[in-house]
């Protein structure tokens, strides 16, 4: 018996372990797009899906307890997919109007 809890315990410490680098990925890959977030012309939701999504990843309060990282990536991946989907259409669109 006492196997099988040592065996869940290295388990459980490698799914936190990729879990915690999952989160860490993603909030870098949302911090690389600040410089496009803050340039002029780009809509307010955006910057808000920006600063939202970072604030909850650093600030203590969550929907799951803390040693499950699983809804800070949930909370990071979507505002990293909103954030780059919001720019590419400004992009697009300032494209279409020069």
């Amino acid at each position: 018996m006492e196997s099988l809890w040592t065996t869940f315990g290295v388990v459980a410490v490698v799914v936190v372990a990729v879990l915690v680098l999952v989160a860490l990925f993603l909030a870098i890959k949302l911090v690389r797009k600040h410089r496009q977030v803050h340039q002029p012309g780009v809509p307010v939701p955006t910057k808000a899906a920006y600063w939202i999504s970072l604030a909850y990843t650093v600030f203590p309060f969550d929907l799951l307890p803390d040693p499950v990282y699983f809804d800070d990536i949930v909370v990071l991946t979507s505002g990293l997919v909103y954030v780059s989907r919001s720019l590419t259409k400004k992009a697009r669109d300032d494209r279409q109007a020069s």
